[in-house]
């Protein structure tokens, strides 16, 4: 059989799907025509068929030639011509040609999704002896023995793919089509071809029934590279053309419930994993730089808010089933991501500098650090929690931008991780070297919260919530599941309203999908909210209506009532409105988040018990250990989880001596860490009091200035006025620097102020404090003595201490 294949007619193999000519793809496609061959046997009548499809796209391809050197003719034209009128009018040219440049070099440096693209689909038709060979864009099955290559998947939708292209035509000038139409009446596609190249599916995975309790799980990873050209006008005028549309995507499949009758199957579930990548190519007038953009990000957008997790199609095959078991999934846990800082990030400002900000991203969700002012090594300290449905198939990725006033934001660098691999003990705090950028590192912490509905943990997360002292950190997950409402009021006499449900807690808020024309709208749609502090918080929806805006009733639940309830849960809870007669049935779940460590047990195949994410997240304790060790050349060595056991002793008691360690600035007469001992003698250059406190948690260095002693008075009548100056030195980073208030006539001050540093755990010891006394004068200040404090001293005092310090001359600059 090998051999009749290799010898088989190169006329012969002429139907394999075409690839582009590309030099990563020319032994590719002499592969694809081998792979293909069975295909190829058939009657001299499919020859003929296929030699006039041949001639009719060569014809139409030298017809899309004209047209595509007619619209660069015009669009050349017309800048002349702007050019010309700025001329004529005496305006200034700088303008337009710094923005067209602008444009046209964000157009070609942003990365090249479709490059990637085209890379798996390689690989995903390769023998394994070929595919040894290959170092980058692995398929998943080669990664992964539980994955299986499903090439018979792809050759049954190589042979329905002309019926499904079919489908998808008739769809787009049907409901595509119409629904453009409502915002632009004259929009119409003129012509739709998908082309002869289906979407490859490159490795599919089964869960076993551990995992997939009452369910079957199915992810199957595809990818589109198709030679589509699709043609659109608007008032009979063409205005663009999408070619060779291009998408990479992870998707998971859900069958649920499972019956004991026919349809043996109450459901499916679908959605994406991770974003998708995307890449098309556009011409005519959207193919303009800066609007060819605008087209894309909106294209991603309608994606990830149809399709993306928590989105996801459902469809129900029995009717006996109710929509809230088949609608609603129940997420595995919480990751906390703490943006830490950057470091040699890239200069994009005319001054040097640059306002460097993150984006993050877990499917759907997203995050925007706070932008930092003119700095290359900023420190955000910020704060994010992202919904994880399944850590080993899900990703975290992250942007770097520089903020501009009046130009879009400059592009600084990227990168991704999975999130198995972000929680994996010992790599937690990683620093992470940016991609597509000349330099530059950033620096996340991670750490994995699971679920419980045991209320003895609310404890523990409440006091980790005070500690961290956050706005962004939370101590319960709240699943929301809007089924209906009944009976509510018409906007006016002779209209009907277009309901949607905002659900609100503190600063968290979601809506439902909009309902038209109802008073009796049914959402079934499942929504999370991330709370705060269950105990205190409140859950309020507001029902709107769309056209109008105003809100039709609404609804004030406490969610500590939600605390008490069995298993911390409400099914089909019928709530009376506060406004109306109206009633919304509603389902609720609270879960509280604990730090739990998240165990991996690998296994080479599905069927094993081990494989099962029950018990890869196994975990006995609600707080996890400390991690120590290194686990690679990048990784530091820290967790953002306290010691084990801290439900009272642990969180309670690193709450309640950082706040004391801060309690200690506003007191007149503090109470010592630790017994000074301090004797009145007399005293060179004098000594100082201070307080250091280093919170493992919260990553930060607490200084605190008590007051000095002794200080010299070389003068009688020339009474010192001191201040102390504090500078934090350390590798890679600006020095930091704070100071005290001046206080008038003293050799003995009081100060009594704190000072906060940012600081990593594993960074902690090579820093160091250099502490200046100094007497302020009217023109120019004099230093009256210094200490150099090691911050390696720290854990030698358990990462407290309060003690007098002996001031020296002058040894380095402040």
């Amino acid at each position: 059989m090998e051999n009749a294949e290799k010898n088989t007619p190169a006329s012969e193999s002429q139907e394999a799907p075409v690839v582009r000519p590309t030099p990563s793809s020319r032994d590719f496609q002499s592969r694809e025509s081998f792979s293909h061959t069975p295909r190829s046997r058939k009657t001299k009548t499919s020859h003929n068929k296929s030699s006039v499809i041949d001639s009719w796209n060569a014809n139409r391809k030298q017809e899309n030639m004209y047209v595509k050197l007619i619209v660069q003719f015009t669009q050349r034209v017309i800048l002349l011509l702007l050019g010309y009128l700025a001329c004529y009018f005496n305006f200034s040219l700088t303008l337009p040609i710094v923005g067209i440049c602008s444009l046209l070099y964000y157009q070609h440096s942003r990365p090249n999704k479709g490059e990637r693209i085209q890379r798996k689909i390689l690989a995903s038709s390769l023998s394994n002896t070929e595919i040894s060979e290959i170092v980058k864009d692995l398929p998943s099955w080669v990664h992964f023995p539980d994955r299986e290559k499903a090439q018979w998947l792809n050759e049954i939708i190589s042979q329905l793919w002309p019926n499904v292209n079919n489908y998808i035509v008739k769809y787009c000038r049907s409901k595509v089509q119409t629904n453009i139409r409502k915002k632009f009446d004259s929009f119409r596609f003129e012509d739709i071809d998908f082309g002869n190249r289906p979407p490859r599916i490159d490795g599919v995975k089964v869960y076993n029934k551990a995992t997939a309790q009452n369910s079957v799980i199915i992810d199957f990873e595809i990818f589109y590279d198709g030679d589509c050209d699709i043609n659109f006008s608007m008032s009979g005028a063409q205005i663009g053309r999408i070619k060779d549309f291009q998408m990479g995507v992870n998707v998971r499949a859900v069958l649920k419930p499972l019956l004991f009758k026919m349809p043996i199957v109450g459901g499916i579930q679908l959605f994406f994993l991770n974003i998708p990548d995307i890449q098309f190519d556009l011409e005519g007038i959207t193919g303009i730089p800066g609007f060819s953009h605008l087209v894309r990000q909106k294209v991603e957008e309608i994606i990830n808010k149809k399709l993306v997790f928590p989105n996801k199609l459902t469809k129900r095959f029995a009717k006996s089933i109710e929509a809230a078991e088949l609608r609603s999934i129940e997420a595995e846990g919480v990751l906390r991501v703490h943006v830490f800082e950057a470091r040699d990030l890239e200069k994009k400002d005319v001054t040097g500098k640059s306002d460097p900000y993150v984006i993050l991203k877990v499917g759907a969700q997203e995050f925007k650090t706070p932008v930092i002012k003119r700095d290359l090594n900023p420190q955000w300290d910020y704060y994010c929690e992202f919904i994880i449905l399944d850590p080993m198939a899900q990703q975290l990725y992250f942007k770097l931008f520089d903020q501009d006033e009046f130009n879009e934001d400059d592009f600084m660098g990227s990168g991704a991780v999975d999130i198995f691999e972000a929680i994996k003990p010992g790599k937690t705090d990683r620093w992470f070297s940016l991609e597509h950028a000349k330099h530059g590192k950033l620096h996340l912490r991670f750490s994995w919260l699971a679920l419980s509905f045991d209320k003895e943990a609310m404890n523990a997360a409440s006091e980790e919530t005070k500690l961290l002292n956050n706005d962004n950190i939370h101590s319960a997950l709240l699943t929301v599941y809007i089924d209906s409402a009944v009976n509510l009021p018409k906007v006016k006499s002779y209209r009907r309203p277009d309901p949607f449900v905002v659900f609100t807690v503190g600063n968290n808020q979601v809506k439902t999908r909009t309902k038209k024309h109802t008073c009796n709208p049914s959402w079934m749609q499942g929504l999370y909210l991330l709370i705060e502090n269950p105990e205190n918080d409140s859950l309020i929806a507001s029902i709107v209506d769309k056209h109008s805006n105003n809100t039709l009733d609404k609804l004030v639940y406490n969610i500590r009532d939600l605390l008490n309830a069995p298993s911390m849960q409400l099914s089909k809870k019928e709530f009376q409105l506060q406004l109306t007669e109206a009633t919304l049935i509603v389902s609720l779940q609270l879960r509280i988040l604990h730090n739990a460590q998240f165990e991996f047990e690998d296994s080479d195949s599905d069927t094993d018990e081990g494989d099962s994410l029950q018990s890869r997240k196994r975990s006995s304790v609600k707080v996890p250990k400390e991690v120590a060790g290194v686990g690679s050349e990048e990784v530091v060595v820290t967790s953002l989880m306290p010691p084990p056991r801290l439900s009272k002793v642990g969180v309670e008691g690193e709450a309640e001596r950082f706040r004391r360690a801060e309690m200690e600035a506003s007191e007149t007469s503090p109470t010592p860490i630790r017994k000074s001992n301090f004797v009145q003698r007399p005293e060179q250059r004098g000594r100082i009091e201070l307080s250091f406190e280093y919170s493992e948690l919260r990553q930060k260095f607490l200084v605190i200035v008590h007051r000095a002693a002794n200080l010299p008075l070389k003068v009688p009548s020339d009474i010192p006025d001191p201040y102390v100056k504090l500078k934090l030195e350390g590798p890679g980073i600006s020095p930091v620097k704070y100071r005290t208030k001046v206080v008038i006539d003293s050799c003995d001050p009081v100060y009594e102020e704190k000072f906060e540093y940012l600081l990593s755990t594993l960074e902690l010891s090579s820093y160091r404090l250099i502490v200046t006394v100094k007497n302020k004068k009217m023109f120019n200040s004099s230093i009256m003595g210094q200490r150099i404090v090691e911050l390696s001293y720290l854990k030698e005092c358990a990462n407290q201490t309060r003690d007098w310090f002996d001031l020296h001359e002058e040894e380095v600059s402040d």
